[in-house]
């Protein structure tokens, strides 16, 4: 009786993982980022970018800042303009992810910053789903608790 009843909590503790990295996957594009603490802010998020997830993998690519991007031919520009445009602005990573309950936690395997490609690098956050809106909160990551978490506002493409 007792081996039945751990049998069923563990398989409801699998399909709740399940449920959940099902409610992540998909793309979804960031709208807003907001900050906590005593200098909060909120600001929208106009550039392109695309965040996917599928069974059990990410990937991030956007184009940071509230500016878009110069197009002008790298060989016309000045070495700060390439390194605004092609370096500074623009971010792209992927990796693994787990969902636990309501907490994702991402591994990153490959990006354009290969300090972050490193087996100890993970960051986690908490995960609420509503209808076509995800909101991510920095909870932790390698180093440790994040005291002044950032909060991630994204809406399902598909």
């Amino acid at each position: 009786m007792i081996k039945n009843f751990i049998l069923g909590i563990c398989l409801i503790l699998v399909i709740s993982g399940f449920a959940a990295a099902q409610e992540v996957a998909g793309a979804w594009r960031l709208d807003e980022v907001a900050t906590t603490g005593a200098e909060a802010k909120a600001s929208k998020f106009s550039n392109p970018n695309i965040y996917l997830f599928t069974k059990g993998h990410w990937s991030i690519i956007r184009v940071e800042g509230d500016k878009p991007r110069l197009t002008d031919s790298w060989t016309t520009m000045t070495s700060e303009q390439v390194v605004d445009t092609y370096v500074k602005q623009f971010t792209a990573s992927g990796g693994t992810y787990e969902m636990k309950g309501g907490t994702l936690t991402m591994k990153t395997t490959i990006a354009k910053n290969p300090g972050f490609m490193t087996r100890e690098h993970w960051i986690s956050y908490t995960v609420k789903v509503s209808g076509p809106t995800m909101t991510l909160t920095a909870a932790a990551t390698n180093e440790g608790p994040i005291k002044i978490p950032q909060i991630m506002t994204l809406t399902r493409l598909e």
